[in-house]
């Protein structure tokens, strides 16, 4: 009987790659998902490599924020307007380029600390666009019946493509030349861009003819209808900024406190696409009565528990597993924060207010900014406990404070 409910379990589940368009728009997303984790493993470690310090290593991943910030309604906006499978084939293919170009310029020998920068600010840049257009497409492509499936079904490829992207970076660094690494990762986000090109939805667009000033206020007008959402929001901000910031930091962990080189980077990054794939694997495959907003603010606490583990962690072992949580935790917030989101807001407004969710997430620059003053003055290990210490008080605050989230 076990094995028939099971069975039944991953068929409802799973069964949703029945449909063509959908097929197309995951194995897109996935090829996009290995350039994207191939770029973040060997930019931070060649910024760490040229410098030698942690907060510049972490000011590449605050630039990868800035986008956010800055783009973020615009993106939503585009989203919104424009046809989202042409969108993202148009995005991943100026990111490829970009990959080329860093690969030309490190071929000539004229790397620098500026270029990387640059490259980081347009990997950020599109991957705002990539976020803003893949969720609202992916809930066009399957339909509301099946939004939650579509949403972690795509997740969990591009999780499990991640930790094979990461390990590949690692051990490319350590046997060749940076130059052809960024000619390597340029690939599977041409072969994305193609493929993007054939996905559509099972309906047509009506091109907008207000401006987009307009269309960003109006995604701001149903935040503030829907107090939820607001909270939703915020406790992403402060993830953002105290949670997932970790990540800019990989390379300084890898380098001061476990002593390995760049296959252990590439070890340490797998750990968290690992984890990820299993948390979202989790998620998609739970039925569990728990309210998903208790649910959340559980997860926040526990990502706040790992992080003070994590900077006081020096065995890799400890710190493989410890990363691989914190991974399954981040996977777990980013898809529940999409599910509630998609699920909160009329779909015609989907693009837009993911937009303004991007803003949230474009806070992270400013947790890392201080996190990495911090490990320059103080070492590492401050940085993150102090980091996870803050997650503690941000959940707590949101279980005593928000009746919003608690109800979600």
């Amino acid at each position: 009987m076990l094995s028939r409910i099971r069975d039944r379990v991953f068929n409802q589940t799973f069964d949703i790659f029945e449909i063509g368009s959908f097929r197309r728009l995951w194995s897109s997303a996935v090829l996009f998902s290995m350039g994207q984790w191939l770029d973040r493993t060997i930019v931070g470690w060649l910024v760490l490599d040229m410098t030698g310090s942690a907060f510049l290593t972490g000011l590449v991943w605050a630039v990868r924020f800035c986008p956010n910030l800055v783009f973020g309604p615009v993106m939503g906006v585009i989203s919104d307007r424009y046809p989202r499978g042409r969108t993202l084939s148009i995005n991943a293919g100026v990111r490829a380029i970009a990959m080329l170009v860093t690969g030309i310029l490190f071929f000539a020998g004229q790397e620098s600390l500026l270029a990387l920068l640059i490259l980081a600010l347009i990997g950020g840049t599109s991957t705002t666009l990539q976020m803003a257009v893949l969720q609202p497409l992916a809930a066009e492509v399957v339909g509301d019946s099946r939004l939650s499936n579509g949403v972690t079904i795509t997740s969990l490829g591009q999780r499990a493509v991640g930790a094979i992207g990461a390990l590949l970076g690692g051990v490319l660094l350590a046997t060749i030349s940076p130059a052809w690494i960024f000619v390597f990762a340029a690939l599977p986000l041409l072969g994305s861009a193609g493929v993007f090109l054939t996905v559509s939805p099972n309906f047509s667009k009506e091109m907008k003819v207000s401006s987009f000033l307009s269309d960003m206020l109006e995604g701001l007008d149903v935040i503030r209808g829907r107090r939820a959402v607001l909270v939703l929001l915020v406790l992403m901000a402060f993830t953002e900024m105290f949670g997932f910031s970790f990540n800019g930091f990989l390379p300084v962990v890898a380098e001061d406190l476990l002593r390995i080189g760049p296959e252990g980077l590439g070890l340490l990054t797998s750990a968290t696409a690992v984890g990820g794939f299993f948390g979202v694997l989790g998620l998609t495959l739970y039925h569990g009565a728990i309210r998903r907003g208790l649910l959340l603010l559980g997860i926040i606490a526990s990502f706040g528990v790992l992080e003070i583990a994590l900077g006081i962690s020096n065995n890799l072992g400890v710190s493989w597993m410890l990363l691989a949580c914190l991974g399954a935790m981040g996977a777990l917030v980013d898809s529940l924060q999409w599910i509630l989101l998609q699920t909160a807001v009329p779909p015609e407004m989907r693009g837009r207010v993911m937009g303004w969710w991007n803003v949230a997430i474009g806070c992270g620059w400013i947790g890392t900014i201080i996190l990495g003053i911090i490990a320059d003055t103080y070492g590492i290990q401050t940085s993150l406990s102090m980091a996870g210490a803050i997650l503690l008080l941000v959940a707590f605050s949101g279980l005593t404070i928000s009746s919003q989230v608690r109800r979600i």
